[in-house]
């Protein structure tokens, strides 16, 4: 009965941060770049009755290989995220970028550089290119990028001109997924530099997220009703241990 106790907690336990973490995809269902996240469930090795090898004595051994061991049921053993692209839609705005392998490398005022594939990238009033948070877009030497008044194009290779004068080129790099930790809705930290890679970039074409708002939606209902069954599995296994508490003492009468 205790390890009823455990497994029902564990259980709750797992859905409640499997449903935490639903409800970000969710949100971030209509973030441009946004990756979203995945869970992977893994049982105890002893979850199901599983026998032991028969041993003749001590007769503690021997009841044992005749009921088996019961492990604590599921836990939540790692968070991973999914690196898929999403849809590409078509804008036409000539600051919004789009690219089929890497990550736009861009730099947050207090100096950390950060990687995304969210490409709302625009001209601030100093001619920088700039996020939508107002994140620096770094060139491919690791500065900011400046901008002419007028009209530019970005080639497949990142490399902004006017008139077809090249003015800077985009920093995008290519990471191996274990080099990439989330810092944010549609931005990662990286512990490599990574490479710079050629070719991909498109111009007036945004990533969407690659999160879907169905399946997690269906996810987390299925996830609420587990954590409720669990809920009141441990309900009525903690009534049971109490009534066993309290009645123990009547037979002794």
């Amino acid at each position: 009965m205790i390890k009823g106790l455990y497994a029902a907690f564990t259980a709750m336990e797992s859905s409640w941060r499997y449903y935490d973490l639903l409800s970000n995809n969710v949100a971030n269902v209509s973030t441009p770049g946004y990756k979203r996240e995945v869970a992977s469930n893994q049982a105890f090795s002893d979850v199901l009755l599983s026998r032991q090898t028969p041993v003749p004595s001590p007769l503690s051994t021997r009841i044992q290989d005749v009921v088996g061991q019961i492990g604590t049921g599921k836990l939540l053993t790692d968070f991973t995220t999914d690196f898929a692209q999403g849809t590409l839609q078509t804008s036409g705005n000539e600051f919004d970028l789009a690219t089929g392998r890497g990550f736009f490398a861009v730099q947050t005022p207090d100096g950390n550089t950060f990687y995304t594939r969210d490409g709302r990238f625009n001209r601030d009033a100093e001619g920088t290119l700039v996020t939508s948070h107002g994140y620096l877009v770094l060139n491919a030497q690791g500065g900011r990028i400046t901008l002419p008044a007028e009209s530019v194009t970005v080639d497949a290779d990142g490399v902004i001109s006017r008139e077809g004068q090249a003015i800077d080129q985009l920093q995008v790099r290519d990471f191996t997924p274990g080099q990439l930790s989330r810092a944010g809705e549609a931005f990662f930290s990286a512990t490599g530099a990574g490479v710079q890679v050629a070719g991909g970039v498109r111009q007036g074409v945004l990533e969407l997220s690659n999160a879907t708002l169905i399946d997690d939606l269906t996810t987390l209902l299925t996830v609420h009703r587990a954590y409720q069954a669990n809920q009141t599995v441990l309900s009525k296994l903690d009534m049971t241990l109490d009534l066993a508490a309290g009645q123990l003492g009547i037979f002794g009468r």
